[in-house]
């Protein structure tokens, strides 16, 4: 066990492969647990599409002495919270709970992941349900669009495929390829363990650890199951078109894995100031002050996998002509000529209030520690943050100008434009963007990388 200094966080290696990270919070009511598999559509084979979602359906039908309603009953009669989660690189299963319950949550998620009632009956009937979540996600045109964004940004790699798969790969799964997925990725799987609240560091792994199966105590960590590598960014400007009365603006810059923990941050400054929040830029000048749209926003993420910058909007076909000039002017403008130091300033502000309010948050607290050792191995306190956002340290207006305009050239862009694309849209997209009125490349299977 490493224990660092005051008010850091505890880690154990519980067995080869098993991580389990401790965030105690004394004066906290609850207590939060996440188990995260390194599992996901970026991470299925060919004839493993939608598994992973499917999986992560199939543990709440039952698992260990307890039944479906059991499984829930037994969180929901004190006041807690049962839930998961698929992305493209992990399988989330999670609870909030009262921290005196604390290890009545870690036995019903250790029932869950590891056993499960898996039950032929109940698994044919759940491919209705799967279908019917994939076809609502393909009438919501803002998340078809999304989907289009990455399955054209990561033409060629697993991780461009839709998270939950399409209804044709539900539809041809099969029981025992599911039972087989299970067996391969969760149950002998490595697993990272995060826990944040009121409870005891050394007591709380003392359960978790007596509560691993006894074949999962392993000599040596498991060997991934299936590497697919780093995403490969492509650049591509499209335009598709697909029914609604909008255009929705999707555009990605690719973010290096080699960025660090400043990098991070200051990304996240220039985000802020950009387009996060209600005073950013995007939204002062293309909402507030010309109308050009109800929301725009612009985001970041980086994993082990693939990092990407970008920005999303959404505007009429009669104002897109106005809103993808001001936009690129906004775009140019940030790459150009960086962001002023009041902006900087007060993007930190702003951040630094957010990590205020949400250290407060066990379940904040305790996915922030399984995203930070899932990406490198590390983790860092909250406190720890807090002086990299000091007056001084390492967030300033030079080193997120310098960070800006090195990484963030719209000229390098992929742009899709989805929706309602009528022959004056069209003629927008191709003059401002240079973008190319094609099919949904989401149409297209991607092989494995």
């Amino acid at each position: 066990m490493l224990q660092d200094d005051e008010g850091a966080i505890y880690k154990y290696t519980l067995a080869p492969g098993v991580e389990l990270m401790v965030d105690p919070m004394p004066r906290s009511a609850g207590a939060a647990v996440g188990l995260w598999f390194p599992v996901g559509s970026a991470y299925e084979r060919d004839n493993e599409r939608g598994l992973s979602h499917f999986v992560e359906h199939m543990v709440f039908k039952g698992a260990g002495l307890r039944s479906a309603e059991e499984l829930s009953r037994s969180i929901d009669r004190v006041g807690g919270y049962l839930n998961a989660f698929t992305e493209r690189e992990t399988v989330c299963l999670h609870c909030l709970i009262p921290a005196e319950y604390a290890e009545l949550a870690i036995s019903v998620l250790m029932d869950m992941a590891y056993r499960p009632r898996f039950d032929e009956k109940e698994f044919e009937r759940e491919k209705d349900v799967i279908a019917n979540e994939i076809l609502a996600a393909e009438d919501d045109l803002e998340e078809a669009a999304q989907d289009e964004f990455f399955a054209m940004a990561y033409s060629g790699h697993p991780a461009a495929r839709r998270i939950a798969g399409r209804v044709s790969d539900i539809r041809s799964a099969t029981f025992s390829g599911l039972t087989s997925f299970h067996d391969e990725r969760f149950a002998k799987g490595p697993v990272v363990i995060s826990i944040a609240g009121a409870v005891d560091p050394d007591g709380i792994a003392e359960s978790v650890a007596s509560m691993i199966p006894a074949g999962d105590r392993r000599s040596a960590p498991p060997a991934p199951a299936y590497e697919p590598g780093p995403v490969p960014f492509v650049r591509s400007r499209r335009m598709v078109k697909a029914p609604g009365s909008q255009v929705y603006l999707f555009t990605g810059l690719p973010i290096s894995l080699e960025s660090t923990e400043d990098d991070f941050w200051r990304l996240s400054a220039a985000s802020s100031a950009y387009g996060e929040s209600m005073s950013s830029r995007l939204f002062m000048r293309l909402r507030e002050e010309q109308g050009l749209c109800y929301s725009i926003s612009s985001a970041f993420s980086l994993s082990r996998m693939a990092g990407l910058w970008g920005v999303s909007s959404s505007t009429t076909p009669r104002q897109l002509p106005r809103f993808a000039d001001a936009y690129l002017n906004e775009a140019r403008s940030l790459h150009e000529n960086g962001l002023s130091e009041t902006e900087v300033v007060e993007a930190v502000s702003r951040i630094r209030g957010i990590l205020e309010l949400a250290s407060d948050d066990t379940e904040y607290r305790m996915k922030r520690l399984a995203r930070q050792f899932m990406f490198d191995a590390t983790t860092e306190p909250i406190r720890v943050t807090m002086s990299r956002l000091d007056p001084g340290g390492a967030v300033t207006a030079d080193a997120v100008d310098a960070l800006v305009k090195g990484a963030l050239d719209p000229a390098e862009e992929s742009v899709l434009l989805y929706g309602r694309l009528g022959t004056r849209a069209i003629r927008t997209g191709s003059s401002i963007f240079g973008a190319v009125l094609e099919e949904p490349a989401d149409l297209v299977e991607c092989t494995e990388a």
